[in-house]
């Protein structure tokens, strides 16, 4: 085995590790049956992707889209997916002006929302876009209620004019938009839910072992690998990460930079104790952190904790019990 220290190599690797998961690939198995669908000549479906931060929405469109690079042809650029962040604070004209800059375009500081609007549909058909991937939708939840209706019409009409399928990605504040017009509700009546991975059931834990173990695989391709998929760890990433895997992935990449910091090549349990307090809660120390000794194994879910429920997430803990 390669005992040699970590790299920064090492690291931008791991980085770009996608653990494809059942609820993972389903997600990206829906998109891909739309996607022909389409192709295939059926009408344009529309998708509403939603959960709470950290369970892989983003990941799954970005996937998605790399799936099918941008490329140029004897036609011009072609741009078979568009991923769109949706800007903080958005208008319609921000949301039209996000759009041109994932398709390439140079702004103008001028012009209407209608003239960027127009501009936009001219380019996702000169590019020959066949699917439109918003994300981070629910940024639209503290615009107020005219800026929501505004960019509910907007968007109906927009898919409309288009006719390619359409996802909006996003919490579940999501739905809170869309409630505000029916017509629009009624494009995106498909669903798929991105939950946390719970920790109450045998196979719930069996899965949650089973993606920290592809984790520890996938780092150490040639290396003795770190133990991850070691109950005790098991155990305690889960209460690290409360079963979502944006934070599984904070944890360990972060005790991968802290070894390639140090020059470090043992695995220890320090490592991901470090990692947890510094991105996770610079607040979890000791008992507050669950890869110390001194960790009191409760769930780190009480007012000020980096795993407080919203009011859209309270429904959603109960498969995350207390082990």
């Amino acid at each position: 085995m390669n005992n040699a220290p970590y790299s920064i190599t090492d690291l931008r690797k791991a980085e770009h590790i996608q653990v494809l998961h059942p609820a993972f690939a389903a997600a990206l198995d829906r998109l891909a049956d739309f996607h022909q669908l389409w192709l295939d000549g059926a009408a344009p479906r529309n998708l509403l992707l939603v959960g709470d931060s950290g369970t892989g929405k983003s990941s799954v469109l970005r996937t998605f889209a790399s799936r099918h690079p941008t490329r140029l042809t004897e036609e011009g650029q072609y741009l078979p997916i568009v991923y769109v962040r949706v800007p903080a604070n958005p208008t319609v004209r921000g949301l039209a002006e996000a759009i041109l800059i994932a398709l390439g375009a140079t702004l103008q500081m001028r012009g209407s929302a209608q003239e960027k609007t127009n501009q936009v549909v001219q380019l996702l058909k000169g590019c020959r876009t066949e699917m439109l991937f918003l994300d981070e939708f629910h940024h639209f939840v503290d615009s107020g209620r005219k800026t929501i209706e505004e960019v509910t019409e907007w968007l109906k009409i927009l898919i409309d004019t288009v006719a390619i399928p359409t996802v909006l990605s996003g919490l579940p504040e999501c739905e809170l938009i869309l409630r505000s017009n029916e017509q629009l509700r009624r494009r995106f009546a498909a669903r798929v839910t991105l939950s946390p991975i719970g920790f109450k059931e045998a196979r719930e834990k069996a899965l949650f072992r089973d993606i920290l173990h592809a984790w520890d695989t996938q780092i150490n391709q040639g290396r003795t690998l770190w133990g991850l998929a070691e109950w005790e760890r098991v155990r305690r990433m889960h209460y690290a990460s409360n079963g979502l895997l944006g934070y599984v992935s904070k944890v360990i990449l972060g005790a991968l930079e802290l070894m390639i910091r140090s020059g470090a090549t043992a695995f220890d349990d320090q490592l991901l104790e470090q990692s947890f307090s510094r991105y996770v809660w610079s607040q979890g120390l000791d008992e507050l952190n669950p890869f110390n000794p001194a960790f009191t194994f409760r769930r780190l879910n009480q007012a000020g904790e980096p795993f407080e429920p919203t009011r859209f997430t309270r429904k959603n803990t109960r498969s995350i019990a207390t082990v």
